[in-house]
């Protein structure tokens, strides 16, 4: 029994062992293949290089030979161009106000607040009303008394009065009658000494006091039967007008203790809240149309003189172009700046996007005159002492031999990527545009392309 289980031991150990020997022999058989691969790569790598390096020598030794081949601008003479300038300003609205009551009062209301949008026409806030009605009311009834007075002399006396007044006249006739006879017998008893001078005077004095009497009772009844004069209709209808326009001038107060928008815009700020005593100079509000933008940019002088109105310019911010047109040309000079402010209109796009207050630029081209050659940057060579210089192909003492010569130039302006120079150059000239950096005098080229 123990030689058996020692036997199935020994065979499971002996297994086991086996299995192990077989995963090391694969293992450094990878190895092998892998180092094998490494070196076959390595060798061709080494074998490309030195093909690599073989033909930069016969190629560099061919260039020495030949020249180096180069791109040339051939020199046309240029005596003027357009410059692009730029200048800055900043965006405003069109229209900006403060707003205040035309009256004092007390604010009871506040229709709108910072921020709001707000149309024309559209009642903002509200004064107290309350001595202005009373007023009203004093002034109406006033009007409605003289308007009946006005009409009562327009309609004239009635029927009445002017039968009572003819009556009265008819009484005092009568009485005038009795007396005048009264006087005539008394005068004539006065002759006979029959009464005294005393009495006789005082039948006199009646007889004229009733002649007054009776003359005043058929004026007054004249008067009646031909009506009212016209002078007091005419003092009436004045009067009637006058308080008309009490009444008018009363309603325009009214119409004052309500603020109203002016134009269509935003409300930027405001300055008082409900049971604020307003006084006529003290703002309320300050509105900003904000759909209407304009653009004021400072110019210098003779740059004004060359822009008309109507036209139609390209102004930019943060990257983006927007159309404007040229509204007006102001016409002082800016104490600070030494320039002339130009206002243009931006369009609803602009309005859309921009804000008053930013920044704003605008670029205008300036014809200048000046002679010279346009290179690229490319083409530039340091010189001696900070100048700058360009490589010239000229040919050299060999038949079909072309060197390079450095000149000497002058950089006059700068657009781009390319430079208005002068200097040591002339018409027809073949400059190098590029690769400067690996050139020198009297070198060796040969021509690749002409610009």
């Amino acid at each position: 029994m123990n030689s058996s289980k020692s036997l199935s031991d020994s065979l499971f150990f002996e297994q086991k062992m086996t299995i192990r020997q077989i995963v090391a022999d694969y293992l450094k058989r990878f190895y092998f293949v892998l180092i094998a691969f490494s070196i076959v790569v390595l060798a061709a790598l080494l074998w490309a290089f030195s093909e690599v390096a073989y033909s930069t020598e016969i190629t560099s030794s061919d260039e020495a030979q030949q020249g180096i081949p180069v791109n040339v601008i051939e020199l046309k003479p240029v005596k003027s161009f357009t410059r692009k300038r730029n200048y800055t300003g900043k965006v405003t609205a069109a229209r900006t106000s403060e707003l205040a009551f035309e009256r004092s009062g007390k604010l009871i209301k506040i229709s709108v607040d910072e921020g709001d949008h707000v149309e024309v026409g559209m009642p903002l806030a509200n004064l107290s009303t309350r001595h202005l009605d009373v007023m009203r009311l004093k002034l109406q009834a006033e009007r409605a008394a003289a308007q009946a007075k006005l009409e009562e002399f327009l309609a004239g006396p009635r029927r009445q009065e002017i039968e009572v007044a003819e009556a009265e006249v008819r009484q005092l006739k009568a009485k005038h009658k009795n007396l005048d006879a009264d006087h005539i017998r008394n005068q004539k008893l006065l002759k006979r000494n029959a009464i005294s001078k005393s009495v006789f005077e005082a039948s006199e004095s009646d007889l004229q006091q009733q002649k007054a009497q009776l003359d005043a009772a058929i004026s007054r009844l004249s008067e009646l039967k031909e009506g009212t004069r016209k002078e007091q209709i005419a003092a009436q209808k004045a009067v009637v007008a006058n308080l008309d326009a009490s009444l008018a001038d009363n309603q325009v107060d009214l119409d004052d203790t309500v603020l109203t928008a002016p134009f269509s815009g935003r409300i930027s700020k405001r300055y008082a809240d409900e049971g604020t005593v307003i006084s006529p100079d003290m703002p309320l509000f300050k509105i900003v149309e904000d759909q209407k933008l304009e653009a004021r940019i400072g110019v210098p002088v003779e740059m004004a003189k060359s822009l008309e109105h109507g036209m139609q310019k390209q102004v930019q911010l943060n990257g983006k172009s927007y159309e404007s047109t040229l509204k007006a040309i102001l016409p002082e000079l800016d104490p600070v700046t030494r320039t002339q402010e130009v206002v243009l209109s931006l369009n609803a796009k602009a309005a859309q996007h921009l804000v008053p207050g930013q920044v704003i630029r605008i670029e205008i081209e300036e014809p200048v005159e000046m002679q010279g050659f346009w290179l690229p940057l490319s083409a530039l060579a340091r010189g001696e002492r900070g100048l700058w210089s360009a490589y010239a192909v000229i040919n050299g003492e060999a038949d079909s031999e072309l060197i390079l010569e450095k000149r000497k130039i002058e950089i006059l302006h700068t657009e781009g990527d390319r430079v208005l120079v002068r200097g040591t150059l002339k018409t027809g000239d073949q400059i190098v545009i590029n690769g400067t950096h690996k050139l020198a005098s009297n070198q060796r080229v040969v021509i690749k392309s002409v610009r």
